[in-house]
């Protein structure tokens, strides 16, 4: 099926892009400043800002086992943390691939959005997103200057609350926000196509959005962004 048969939103698109992604977990005391920013965020829609919370694994032994939580997301932040030349910690802010800061730390958050928006586009790329029962499929088209990148897509649940029985948070409903739930890569050869996500069966798609960027696969830096609402058929 081609990239011009869909009948659906288009991808937002902006010229300048932001790309926050939160290393945070529901077992750490320190987070939920961080993910009430990131909530802050998401009720102000921005187009240009792309918000992922990425939420690690590697607290859940102290008492709170995160339901969000993928060993997964703890690589990516390690992976951040050799490139960077910087630590592993809760809550962890990368912006633009390129960038970190405590993701309670909003003076230099701001600051370092500003920057960010300043920023010129390396790459182009549109997404469209459709749900057919259970399955989201995504089609995608990339032109990119750089050859060696990849082509990251997250599906991401808008809001959650969850009530926490253990650990540091005991006693706490936690709101996050933007919660990867699914992250997927394809390599640069693949420069259009479609790749496709799973939802269970009772998720509405309106909960939900997909977030794409081009990442260098060296630096890590993100070259574009988009993001697009779930067409329902």
């Amino acid at each position: 099926m081609g990239f011009s048969t869909f009948k659906e939103k288009k991808a937002e698109e902006s010229k300048s892009f932001v790309v926050l992604e939160l290393f945070t977990s529901q077992g750490c005391s320190s987070c939920p400043p961080a993910d009430r920013l990131m909530g802050k965020y998401a009720v102000a829609n921005n187009p240009d800002m792309m918000l992922l919370s990425f939420h690690v694994d590697y607290w859940n032994y102290i008492g709170w086992k995160d339901p969000f939580s993928k060993k997964e997301f703890s690589e990516r932040q390690r992976q951040y943390a050799a490139t960077l030349n910087s630590s592993v910690y809760t809550p962890q802010l990368i912006i633009n691939g390129s960038e970190s800061v405590v993701g309670s730390q909003e003076s230099s958050i701001t600051r370092l959005i500003k920057e960010a928006r300043e920023q010129k586009p390396l790459a182009e790329l549109n997404i469209t997103a459709k749900k057919n029962l259970t399955n989201i499929q995504v089609q995608y088209d990339c032109k990119a200057l750089s050859t060696k990148y990849k082509i990251c897509f997250a599906l991401v649940k808008k809001e959650e609350s969850t009530a926490i029985k253990r650990g540091e948070n005991s006693g706490l409903t936690l709101t996050n926000y933007n919660i990867v739930t699914d992250f997927k890569t394809v390599p640069s050869d693949l420069k259009s196509g479609s790749i496709n996500f799973v939802l269970n069966g009772n998720a509405a798609a309106s909960e939900y959005q997909i977030i794409a960027f081009v990442q260098d696969s060296k630096s890590l830096k993100i070259l574009t962004a988009a993001k697009t609402e779930i067409i329902t058929q």
